[in-house]
């Protein structure tokens, strides 16, 4: 397994989109994005992702040079279409549209439909937390995509439907939240696939309804499908994912035969300064966030960590150590790169 440096890595991986009439400014912003999903250690997030845009841009799923748009603009509304351009892209242009609209504002409601996949949804959260922004968001894919089963099914029919926050914390790092509504991301069976290996119990059914460890059996035709997560609760979460970030925003709930994959996503930006008072969210949540580490830990764990630490710390290892990947995407990613003329690093 090779371990790359992510400033050896990212340009790699931009020159790959490049050579793939991706224009350069959209291909750096989403070579940057993919690589900082590996440096945060959601490799399901990462480059591995390439190889799918890739062939997505082959079937015209995703439009490299498509530019964000404003629907609506009311108050603290702001409605936008992201023309089925790169979710990295488009995301990041959305979020800074938003966190302006909630510097002047107060707060902005977000929607974005016909985006690209947007990828690492923390991130966004991290770009508002880095703002002073308290930040909420409900993902969904746009009708395609649907790879899990109701609580209580074994067909799939919604999508892994993510959740993601962010709240930044004085003289820390933000606490950051990001998650998929099903048991596991499906990029994580994807890279547990290219590494030979088995996954855990619990995480997925197979094409008979019948819990599995072998991602091959959730790739099979017919298809297995993931479970929800905390069994109804995270169903019910999924479903609202649904209902707000594809019927509220103008795109599309999931529905069957769906083969384009591209996401919709409601957002809630928050400036704390016009709630509760800049210095009094500060030092409550940094007193919160001391009060909960305080905790004694369990048998086998060493401390309590807030949500978005162990990204932090996995950035600062793989920043300094280089990014482990597995050989069979690094073979993928290189025939990839062989085939458009991209010397490989």
């Amino acid at each position: 397994m090779p371990t790359i440096d992510a400033k050896v890595l990212t340009p790699f991986i931009q020159n790959i989109f490049e050579a793939h009439n991706v224009p350069s400014p959209v291909a750096q912003v989403v070579a940057t994005s993919l690589v900082l999903s590996n440096l945060k250690g959601h490799d399901s997030h990462g480059i591995i992702r390439m190889m799918t845009y890739v062939d997505w841009l082959s079937r015209g799923w995703i439009n490299p040079k498509a530019e964000l748009e404003v629907l609506l603009e009311d108050g603290s509304i702001l409605m936008m279409d992201g023309h089925y351009g790169f979710g990295q892209y488009i995301g990041r242009q959305a979020t800074y549209k938003a966190i302006e609209k909630t510097v002047d504002r107060g707060a902005c409601i977000l929607t974005l439909r016909r985006s690209g996949h947007l990828g690492r949804l923390g991130e966004f959260a991290e770009l508002a937390a880095e703002a002073g922004l308290v930040h909420f968001s409900f993902t969904n894919t746009h009708g395609g995509g649907v790879i899990v089963a109701p609580f209580g099914g074994r067909e799939r029919r919604l999508g892994a439907n993510p959740v993601a926050a962010g709240a930044p914390i004085e003289g820390r790092e933000a606490i950051i939240m990001d998650f998929a509504t099903s048991t596991t991301a499906e990029g994580k069976l994807k890279v547990a696939r290219a590494r030979g290996e088995q996954v855990s119990p619990g995480l997925f059914l197979n094409s008979e309804g019948q819990p599995s460890t072998q991602p091959e059996e959730f790739y099979g035709d017919p298809p297995g499908a993931l479970m929800t997560m905390a069994q109804h609760k995270g169903f019910a979460l999924s479903v609202f994912a649904e209902i707000l970030a594809g019927a509220l925003t103008g795109g599309s709930c999931s529905r069957p035969d769906e083969p384009q994959v591209a996401n919709g996503w409601f957002a809630l930006f928050l400036d704390p300064k016009k709630f509760s008072g800049q210095k009094f969210f500060g030092e409550e949540c940094s007193r919160f966030g001391a009060w909960v580490k305080s905790s004694q830990v369990q048998d086998g764990f060493s401390e309590v960590l807030l949500p978005g630490e162990p990204e932090c710390r996995m950035f600062e290892l793989r920043s300094s150590n280089g990014i482990p990947v597995e050989d069979d995407t690094w073979h993928k990613i290189g025939t990839i790169a062989s085939d458009a003329g991209v010397p490989i690093p």
